[in-house]
């Protein structure tokens, strides 16, 4: 019998390709378990973890990068986000008026 785990995993690693540092191991920060049961969470530079070691400088500059590759998949859970608030408010305008 195989049991699955209610827990979402952190640990999985995943690759970058940077544009001046080649490929780059990082895997997302442990403290994010509790927002992956969110359908639609935020990528905050907070949430991920460069995994290579490079130096301090270069470090900054794949998680900006890396980041940034985030930044469509954000859109969308904005411009949801948004989508959903106006609904609530139409309805509340339309229950109250």
């Amino acid at each position: 019998m195989r049991r699955q785990c209610s827990i979402m995993r952190t640990d999985y690693i995943f690759q970058f390709e940077s544009t001046n540092h080649g490929t780059v191991d990082w895997q997302f920060h442990k403290k994010v378990v509790d927002k992956m049961h969110h359908a639609l969470w935020l990528v905050a530079k907070s949430h991920l973890v460069v995994l290579t070691k490079l130096d301090k400088q270069a470090k900054k500059e794949v998680l900006q990068e890396l980041f940034e590759s985030f930044t469509e998949d954000n859109q969308s859970v904005r411009d949801h986000n948004n989508k959903k608030a106006r609904e609530r408010r139409a309805k509340k305008l339309a229950s109250d008026g």
